[in-house]
């Protein structure tokens, strides 16, 4: 039970008790059950009992109160140490922190001067993530909502650039009548840079998908000859970290690859971006586990770079990063103009929220200057490192229990399983029956997933409160909960 001050102002009271709950909350994720209570039909249903809008509004706490009342049951345990669901990460004490304020100060960062402190602490944020991650530091980039966003931003940049190049100005002529562009992207890369395509209206066809080895890592071998083929400016699409997998790309092959062809057809003719949305963070991993580290060398070599602080850095969502060699081509694509848009101050440092998407943007800088601030460097290796410790943790885990098998090779934070079906039982409704039955029992919390056409568990270690313990735990309720369903008639 939350206690406020009776004798405080309302507002007052609002504040204690909200502050009060988060902790109580945030207390409890180590203990509650790790899958929501209901499901969003029961939510709903609670919710149509309102019926209309009240035509009288209540008190800002009874409000906050009621609402707390009715989503708490659909609340899943996402930040807590045994979620292992999708790729999402948790968030750091620092970082909630940071956000709380963000959204106190209620900064729009999309104004620039207009906002100094966000304009900076982004500017700042962003110089330690470059250099964390080892890139050149000419590098600018800037916070958008997410990996999908940075990818959007990144390929809108290389977009602009490529054709430029070929003469075509996309910003004042659009595409239609624009030399042909080409993606080249792996087998098994990751949906956003499909969606990103679409969105930046290249469509689905300017793809040409390259063959994957069997942990899902482009060969760099059938992309040297699908390049010799390309005459148009080509865009190609690398990745840190198979979102099944965890594989990395051979990234200083793929950029090989990438110089021959400029030395054939010029600097402008093709482009090199990475998709890092968690992998990436393994550059930081050098003094901690320089072996992690390398899986990623060579990626100082792109032309821009997309990650999400929220996955490996425990940042609150809304804190994807969107990173360029040359910022000219990202503003070029992201610029807008108005003079009701100017502050009436002079513009002393690079303007972030120029390079991206919206106009009107919360200040993302605070959380994640907050977050690297409260880690360091060593922190954030340590932190890197520790999430593949616990993905081999509860790959060995897993390894001695019957009727199950790791399928990838683990080498960051990944963990691919293959249960062996019960009699009778196809293997895809096997593996849905697991998983319900898993989230169910409430010790963790993983998600089904297909690979090599295969249907599978993926569990995926990137919370910064996650142990050894958590691991084991983790592994023992999967051996559990199967045991439990084969003995079910």
């Amino acid at each position: 039970m939350v206690v406020v001050d009776s004798e405080a102002s309302e507002d007052e009271r609002l504040w204690q008790w909200v502050a009060g709950y988060a902790q109580q909350y945030r207390s409890s994720l180590g203990v509650r059950p790790v899958a929501a209570g209901v499901d969003s039909r029961a939510i709903a249903q609670k919710l149509s009992e309102l019926d209309a809008l009240p035509q009288s509004g209540k008190p800002a706490l009874e409000c906050i109160q009621e609402l707390v009342a009715l989503a708490e049951p659909g609340i899943t345990s996402m930040s807590g140490p045994r979620f292992a669901g999708w790729v999402v990460g948790g968030t750091l004490p620092a970082a909630l922190a940071a956000d709380w304020l963000t959204s106190t100060w209620d900064q729009n960062a999309g104004v620039g001067e207009g906002a100094p402190a966000a304009t900076a602490f982004e500017n700042a944020a962003l110089a330690w993530v470059a250099a964390l991650l080892r890139l050149p530091e000419a590098v600018k980039g800037t916070l958008v909502t997410g990996a999908m966003s940075a990818n959007f931003c990144c390929l809108a940049a290389a977009r602009g650039h490529l054709l430029e190049a070929a003469g075509w100005d996309v910003q004042q002529h659009g595409l239609f009548g624009a030399p042909a562009l080409r993606v080249l992207v792996g087998n098994e890369r990751h949906e956003t840079i499909d969606k990103a395509v679409r969105l930046l209206g290249l469509g689905k066809r300017s793809l040409t998908c390259i063959e994957a080895d069997g942990q899902g890592r482009l060969r760099p071998s059938v992309l040297a000859r699908e390049l010799d083929r390309c005459a148009d400016p080509v865009v190609v699409c690398a990745q840190a970290g198979n979102v099944n997998s965890g594989s990395f790309d051979s990234l200083s092959e793929i950029a090989d690859c990438v110089t021959r062809h400029r030395e054939r057809h010029g600097p402008s003719s093709v482009w090199l971006h990475i998709d890092g949305a968690f992998g990436l963070w393994a550059r930081a991993a050098e003094p901690h586990a320089p072996a992690l580290a390398a899986l990623a060398d060579a990626a100082e070599r792109a032309d821009s770079w997309a990650t999400d602080a929220h996955k490996i850095l425990n940042v609150p969502y809304d804190s994807g990063i969107a990173l360029c060699r040359e910022p000219r081509s990202l503003r070029r694509a992201m610029e807008t103009g108005g003079a009701y848009l100017d502050s009436g101050q002079p513009r002393t440092t690079f303007q972030p929220g120029l390079l991206g998407p919206e106009l009107s943007r919360r200040a993302r800088g605070f959380a994640l200057w907050a977050a690297l601030r409260h880690l360091g460097a060593a922190g954030v290796s340590e932190l890197v490192a520790r999430y593949a410790e616990n993905a081999r943790c509860f790959a060995q885990a897993i390894g001695g229990q019957a009727g199950l098998r790791v399928l990838n090779d683990v080498c960051f934070n990944q963990v691919v399983v293959l249960l062996d079906a019960k009699a009778g039982t196809e293997p895809a409704a096997w593996t849905i029956q697991v998983v319900r039955a898993l989230q169910a029992e409430g010790t963790c919390y993983a998600t089904p997933s297909s690979w090599h056409g295969r249907p599978v568990i993926r569990f995926s270690f990137c919370n910064a409160t996650t142990t050894q313990e958590d691991a084991l735990r983790m592994a023992g309720a999967l051996g559990r909960v199967i045991a439990e369903e084969q003995a079910r008639e």
